[in-house]
């Protein structure tokens, strides 16, 4: 920076002369600080009286008084003699606390250009230039070296060695056999190798148009996983647009639930279409919407269908997803439950359900979050033809928790009976896995973490939406 030779001190730019400020117009507000400011932060306050003097005014910045707080360099001073009197006089000192202001430790002398600015209470800080990162974040595109790893990101499908092209394994050498270690090709490179050298899973570059993490060997996964950052934010199933998304009298899928889904996305539709279908019969007949309140203290919702069938001892079978309401009133991005169960009681008959469970409190939320938990309670359910009601309380437990749940259900079929209700729920960690694309990703990271809602499950907080729509109103 260029020193000025007639320092003055002013309190704004706007005041500047125009010709000193085509001079010096490289100079902005945040260098200009005003009179009687001394760094406060943690620094040495440089006033009168203090034993370092400056003797340059040039070596400071441009815009501080000259007249009352004249700055000078310090001057250079002869190191003490080393002997042992200094030593132990020195050590006294530091013990004591009466090195303090002794000037032991000779400061740095200031240079023209520094990094403090000054704000209107006087107190220092540092430029914006200094502290925002030079690297860019992890998982951005601008992270990743694509010198180095142009070829795996440009690598084109191989063709797959026959599994007569060797008897071992291309890594550990083991012979193969029938039963104890089979044959499993990398879908990266296209060798040959056992299911030990194969247990890894990633997602693979664009050219190979597959969106679910597919399995590799141990040395494609060294190359591959550098990258799976950009791949899950790029090419994962949860990136992707949804594209099942009509759910009126135009589709097929839209007139019923299926009980079993087959991934993520099969149960978003579901999940969406159940809500959707439990508005409309909120809205044309209020009294059988599930009450505000409970609505209101809903710390998350699970969503299912199930298909129900017997006499006096019934079963049942059913898929679905979980979402978690976070403490702004948003949605956490859904996980995949399956639930299977007994009934036992007066009843008879056959219906399917499309299940709404409110999870009462954190303590239920935190069940879902494990990868097992058992629910019992009682239910009342009647069904004639394509509609119905089941209203259900239980009490669910797992090893993450225990909570009380709610479930409320529009059904289809012929059914009617009083029951003790026994189920098993368990997370569905493979569709997770093919939906996010990350192994490492567990049922506590999607409920309770920080997971952003996938752009796939866009109808689903749709539904959700005008399921809540009642209390915004």
């Amino acid at each position: 920076m260029a020193a000025s030779k007639d320092i003055v001190s002013y309190p704004s730019f706007s005041e500047l002369d125009k010709e000193s400020h085509d001079e010096e117009d490289f100079q902005s507000d945040f260098w200009s600080v005003p009179k009687k400011k001394a760094f406060s932060s943690g620094h040495r306050s440089l006033r009168q009286g203090d034993p370092y003097q400056l003797r340059d005014e040039n070596d400071f910045l441009d815009g501080y008084d000259s007249g009352e707080e004249s700055c000078i360099s310090p001057q250079p001073k002869a190191h003490p003699e080393v002997n042992l009197k200094n030593v132990l006089g020195g050590i006294v000192a530091i013990l004591t606390g009466r090195s303090k202001g002794h000037g032991i430790v000779q400061p740095r002398q200031i240079s023209s250009t520094t990094f403090l600015g000054s704000e209107s209470n006087g107190d220092s800080f540092l430029h914006p230039s200094v502290y925002i990162p030079s690297a860019p974040p992890l998982l951005e595109t601008e992270a990743i070296n694509y010198g180095a790893y142009r070829d795996v990101l440009e690598a084109e499908p191989p063709e797959w060695l026959p599994d007569s092209y060797t008897t071992v394994c291309m890594q550990c050498t083991s012979p193969f056999t029938a039963l104890t270690r089979g044959r499993h090709h990398c879908r990266f490179c296209g060798g040959v190798f056992c299911r030990a050298c194969t247990k890894g899973r990633c997602l693979l570059p664009v050219k190979f148009q597959e969106r679910d993490p597919q399995r590799v060997c141990d040395a494609c996964y060294d190359k591959l996983d550098p990258l799976q950052g950009i791949l899950i934010n790029s090419i994962s199933n949860a990136m992707q647009s949804a594209k099942h998304d009509v759910m009126d009298w135009t589709s097929t899928r839209g007139w019923l639930n299926l009980p079993v889904g087959l991934s993520m996305e099969h149960e978003i539709y579901k999940a969406a279409n159940t809500l959707r279908s439990y508005s409309q019969v909120a809205r044309l007949n209020p009294e059988k919407s599930i009450p505000l309140a409970v609505l209101k203290g809903a710390k998350g919702l699970a969503i299912l269908t199930v298909a129900k069938a017997g006499a006096l001892l019934t079963y049942k079978l059913g898929t679905g997803l979980v979402v978690a309401r976070r403490s702004d009133g948003s949605w956490s991005a859904p996980s995949a439950i399956l639930s299977v169960g007994l009934g036992w009681g007066a009843q008879i008959g056959g219906e399917l359900m499309d299940f709404i469970i409110v999870l009462h409190g954190s303590k239920a939320v935190k069940t879902f979050t494990s990868r097992m938990h058992f629910s019992l309670g009682g239910g009342l359910s009647a069904a004639a033809g394509p509609v119905g009601r089941v209203f259900e309380a239980d009490l669910r437990a797992g090893d993450k928790g225990s909570g009380m749940c709610y479930t409320y259900s529009c059904s289809k079929g012929a059914f009617i009976g009083v029951s003790l209700e026994g189920n098993l729920v368990v997370t569905r960690m493979d569709a997770n896995l093919r939906f996010y694309g990350d192994p490492y990703l567990t049922t506590t990271d999607i409920l309770l973490g920080t997971v952003e809602r996938p752009k796939a499950a866009a109808p689903l907080y749709s539904a959700l939406n005008d399921l809540y729509w009642r209390l915004t109103c």
